[in-house]
């Protein structure tokens, strides 16, 4: 397998001026069945005693390996801790060394069958991002892009991205 595309560090997207939460907005209350606000040595444990794969972990990051989310397998997924040292995001990551926006399209129609038409979606460099924001700060964000790996090899990845 390839490796992942370098890790870039958590930040909260900010949703338009005018925007107003969607009715179809179920707020999540947990990311891997981890509760937002949980402490990272709660979570590690946690996600060990579930059977999740954790790779590695720092004081605002946990690395955890072929993770379910959205009934598909994601190779690698990020759990990002706040400056209070809580859980508030997390990426889910799919990349593949060729175009192919198959993983994007059914997670898109996922999301857009749960939360309702995202309130924006752009191109951005070699594919198309959407976000849906919700009530309690909270966002969706699943993007594709072209993406160069850990290796400098030229790739697409497929960013599923939950947070507050």
């Amino acid at each position: 397998m390839k490796p992942m595309p370098p890790h870039h560090g958590w930040f909260r997207p900010a949703p338009p001026p005018k925007w107003r939460p969607s009715h179809h907005w179920r707020p999540f209350r947990s990311i891997l069945g981890i509760a937002l606000g949980t402490t990272i040595n709660l979570s590690i444990n946690a996600l060990v005693n579930n059977g999740y794969t954790v790779s590695a972990y720092d004081n605002n990051t946990i690395f955890v390996n072929n993770v379910p989310m959205l009934n598909m397998m994601w190779p690698e997924a990020l759990m990002f801790y706040n400056n209070r040292g809580g859980l508030c995001g997390s990426r889910f990551m799919y990349p593949t060394s060729y175009y192919d926006m198959s993983r994007y399209n059914s997670t898109y129609a996922s999301l857009v069958s749960a939360y309702g038409a995202p309130v924006s979606v752009q191109n951005v460099s070699g594919g198309m991002e959407a976000t849906w924001w919700g009530s309690g700060n909270q966002f969706i964000r699943l993007s594709f892009a072209s993406q160069y790996d850990g290796y400098g090899s030229p790739g697409y990845v497929t960013t599923l991205s939950f947070g507050n």
